[in-house]
């Protein structure tokens, strides 16, 4: 095996294939990347037994990529990673000898590494699944951003740390919820399938860190075990959570009593100025809400309280007073990303809605708490 190729690119390669590669390995080899070198390409790869990444690498002209022998190796994922980030050279070499010692070889100098044989690592199926839809990676990244903090991290509840998506003909639904607060996105297709899996919420995470370009084409192929994203020379495969996935229709309101038009800064600022008073560790707020008025208050017996009004806000309906978790809307202003949101009551103790007035596409939900005095 040997091949020379562009640093920069290479280690820009090597890091998304590290993404999937875990500290603790449950295989010694899975602390590697298995590097495949053929005759017209090289195969990187990744894997923690949950998620595995796979990226080929063609000759072209960004990667000067030369293949003078094949050949194939596991390295050490975290010290290839170094080596190759580390070295000030355009260009490197990397050659295998006795078997098992990779040199790599720079303008000014050179390196030796131990590998393991490749025929130590695990056989991973890349079979695409049947099941596909394409989405860009703008879209990806909207539906992650606005639906992943949602999700659990308790591990009582498996199939609530991750996403959820449901597609059903031409319409995309992906949920995110705790049982506490719920996140949606709705995205319609060009073309019609039928699927409902729950996909975990680091693996998209990682998946979205993975992706260089904007607009990008990624298509999504699922089974009732895995997903696969699969985007430029690039597979990214995950397992699925077990479980079924709470039915969220009954959870989001179809109808308000009261509604609220506010600044997204004011409302973030204000709950924000009292992140400190907390209730048993959590950031209770009271809204106490008129068509007159509308102010945020806490307290806390150890700390203190507040007491603030709303000043760029329009409250119509119903007056109510109710208490929430702050620190959740926050994060639900933070994933709309919008200058101003609505936020539309059902009840002092149902749950909220709060939207993006400029689309439509998304909704997030809170449920209210029991009030402080």
């Amino acid at each position: 095996m040997k091949f020379t190729i562009d640093r920069k690119y290479f280690f820009n390669k090597l890091s998304i294939v590290a993404r999937a590669i875990s500290v603790f390995s449950p295989l010694p080899a899975l602390s590697g990347i298995c590097i495949d070198v053929k005759e017209d390409q090289i195969v990187l790869t990744g894997s923690n037994s949950t998620v595995s990444i796979q990226t080929i690498i063609y000759p072209g002209e960004l990667n000067q990529l030369q293949i003078i022998s094949t050949g194939s190796i596991i390295m050490e994922s975290k010290f290839l990673l170094e080596i190759v980030r580390k070295i000030d050279s355009t260009m490197i070499d990397i050659e295998l000898k006795d078997f098992e010692l990779v040199h790599i070889v720079s303008q000014n100098g050179e390196f030796n590494l131990n590998g393991m044989e490749a025929g130590q690592y695990p056989n991973i199926d890349f079979t695409q699944p049947e099941s596909c839809i394409s989405l860009d990676s703008n879209t990806l990244k909207d539906i992650v951003n606005q639906t992943a903090y949602a999700c659990s991290e308790n591990e009582q509840r498996p199939v609530l740390n991750g996403v959820n998506f449901n597609v059903k003909d031409t319409t995309l639904y992906c949920s995110g919820t705790d049982s506490y607060r719920l996140a949606r996105k709705t995205i319609q297709l060009d073309q019609g399938t039928n699927f409902n899996v729950t996909i975990p919420n680091k693996s998209l995470v990682e998946v979205v860190r993975s992706l260089s370009e904007d607009n990008e084409k990624v298509d999504l192929y699922v089974d009732s075990k895995k997903a696969q994203f699969i985007f430029g020379q690039t597979i990214f495969q995950t397992r699925l959570l077990d479980g079924s996935f709470p039915n969220i229709e009954t959870i989001i309101p179809t109808t308000s009593v009261a509604s609220m038009h506010v600044s997204s800064h004011e409302l973030s600022s204000v709950i924000d100025r009292t992140n400190f008073i907390r209730n048993d560790k959590i950031h209770l707020v009271k809204l106490v809400c008129s068509d007159d008025v509308v102010r945020i208050k806490t307290y806390s017996s150890e700390i203190g309280n507040s007491d603030e009004v709303l000043t760029n806000c329009s409250y119509q309906g119903e007056a109510l007073t109710l208490t929430c978790n702050g620190s959740f809307i926050l994060d639900a202003i933070r994933a709309l990303n919008c200058e101003e949101v609505n936020l539309e009551f059902s009840g002092p103790k149902h749950p909220i809605r709060i939207l993006n007035p400029e689309d439509s596409s998304v909704v997030m939900v809170i449920v209210p708490v029991r009030s402080f005095d």
